[in-house]
């Protein structure tokens, strides 16, 4: 891969539309230059941002740390619209996503995480990335304050 490519990396717990929101603020200026999109197929942030960028039809390439067979049933048509599909066959442990992101980092020239706070995985690859002098972009997906309590679906806003 080359400084061209990107990677986006976040949280599984945002929402579409504020994911969509996120997108289209942060990463708009991105599009259309011939890039290549690294994604790691998590629920979350992966997943909504391969469908904004298919749906801007750029060039997506996913990165999944077994097979594409072991994937889940929600990710396997978005397997098909993809450039390419890298299968990095690890063995099954905790740390195959941990392992799949810095495999993605070390690929490409520009890292962009959006990170709600919580979970461990983003912060974790942006630190990564930030040690191999990747160009990083960091944004915070912010809870709103009446959203706080733990009994119900949360929802984030900028």
């Amino acid at each position: 891969m080359n400084a061209k490519s990107l990677v986006i990396t976040g949280s599984r717990d945002v929402s579409s539309d504020v994911a969509r929101d996120l997108f289209e603020q942060h990463l708009s200026s991105f599009l259309h230059q011939g890039r290549t999109w690294l994604l790691g197929g998590a629920r979350g942030i992966d997943q909504w941002a391969m469908e904004w960028l298919l749906e801007h039809n750029e060039s997506c390439w996913i990165v999944v740390p077994y097979t594409s067979a072991r994937q889940p049933k929600w990710l396997q048509p978005f397997l098909e619209q993809m450039e390419r599909v890298v299968e990095l066959q690890l063995p099954k442990r905790k740390n195959a996503s941990a392992y799949r992101n810095r495999y993605m980092v070390d690929l490409c020239g520009i890292v962009i995480g959006f990170r709600s706070g919580k979970g461990l995985g983003t912060l974790r690859t942006l630190k990564y990335a930030l040690r191999q002098q990747k160009e990083v972009h960091a944004f915070p997906v912010f809870m709103k304050a009446d959203d706080a309590q733990d009994d119900g679906p949360r929802t984030y806003e900028l």
